[in-house]
């Protein structure tokens, strides 16, 4: 295997030289730089990642944190970001915070150690500031979320007006006793659907009963949960909005387990479409996000940031749309 001094020798110049051009040094002469090139292509020559760290400074590594990696809406916008990295140059790596604050802070101090060069939250537990400060090492972007001063560049979709079009299909279909089973409610993506909620009902003069609105985490667990505690009551709702797919999940099944058709007794709307939603019997009616489109943008949008380009966007939000399939009584589209 060829080293760097095999292509100085080649090349007839020093090896301080050949590590210039490495590091796109302007202190080549183009010529010679061409005669460099010529070498290591003739000889094979690659340098590996870890000199290329030692003289530039750069890993080529940038950390994706997410809470949950069981959860496959991450799966996706990961193989959405590798897409989009691995014409770079750049690899991801994953970081599992479940839900830790202390382990989300451990993770961060990477990029202050230069250990990565850029880091992308789904999500952050720690107050706005202890994040910010970590800006100073290092691009730090929001996939899936956002920040409402727009502290930091993020990629997400417009969580409001999604959940007002879901809640809103519901209505039309007639109902009127509705319920919401959502998210962590310190979650902005949580509080933005909570609020299409809210507006959709407040919209059609049909007013919320707080006893049927709840939030929680994430999981098929807590959608079951939700459901098991409002069928232990006389008064439940005809339908139920879904923060996500997994709770929308656990619903469908521990209402199946109670006796409920679904969705003659009780119809249920998710979000995000991952692909359980077609798995689950009735298949979902579920607000697509485009995830690994999602994935491609954040993944472009670090790197662009990386590279010094001059036109970057603060926030960039992409479209979603409303998937009808069987679980609210209705078959309009079946994608």
């Amino acid at each position: 295997m060829a080293t760097i001094l095999d292509v100085a020798k080649k090349a007839g110049v020093s090896r301080s030289t050949v590590s210039r051009v490495l590091t796109n040094s302007k202190r080549v002469d183009p010529e010679t730089k061409q005669r460099i090139l010529a070498a290591m292509k003739e000889l094979g020559y690659k340098p590996s990642r870890a000199a290329q760290t030692l003289r530039n400074n750069k890993t080529k590594l940038i950390a994706v944190l997410v809470p949950r990696i069981s959860n496959n809406y991450y799966a996706a916008l990961l193989q959405g970001m590798e897409r989009e990295v691995a014409g770079h140059d750049y690899q991801v790596i994953l970081c599992n915070t479940e839900n830790d604050s202390k382990k989300e802070l451990q993770y961060l101090k990477m990029l202050e150690n230069n250990q990565v060069d850029g880091i992308v939250l789904t999500t952050f537990r720690n107050p706005n500031e202890t994040v910010k400060k970590f800006a100073a090492f290092g691009p730090i972007i929001l996939v899936g979320e956002y920040h409402d001063g727009n502290l930091f560049f993020s990629v997400s979709v417009n969580h409001q007006e999604a959940a007002y079009q879901a809640v809103e299909h519901l209505i039309k279909l007639g109902h009127k006793k509705i319920g919401m089973i959502n998210g962590p409610k310190e979650s902005v993506i949580s509080r933005d659907r909570e609020k299409g909620f809210r507006e959709a009902l407040e919209f059609y003069d049909i007013p919320v009963n707080e006893k049927w609105v709840l939030f929680d985490s994430f999981g098929i667990q807590q959608g079951k949960r939700y459901m098991k505690e409002l069928l232990n009551t006389n008064d439940y709702p005809t339908a139920v909005f879904a923060g996500n797919d997994e709770l929308a999940v656990g619903v469908i099944q521990e209402a199946k387990k109670q006796g409920l058709e679904v969705p003659k007794d009780l119809a249920v709307v998710g979000f995000d479409d991952q692909e359980m939603a077609t798995v689950i019997e009735p298949n979902l009616t579920t607000v697509k996000q485009p995830i690994e489109q999602l994935g491609e943008k954040a993944a472009a949008l670090i790197i662009d940031i990386l590279q010094e380009k001059q036109e970057v966007s603060k926030r960039t939000v992409l479209e979603t749309t409303l998937l009808i399939r069987e679980s609210c009584g209705m078959k309009e589209n079946k994608n």
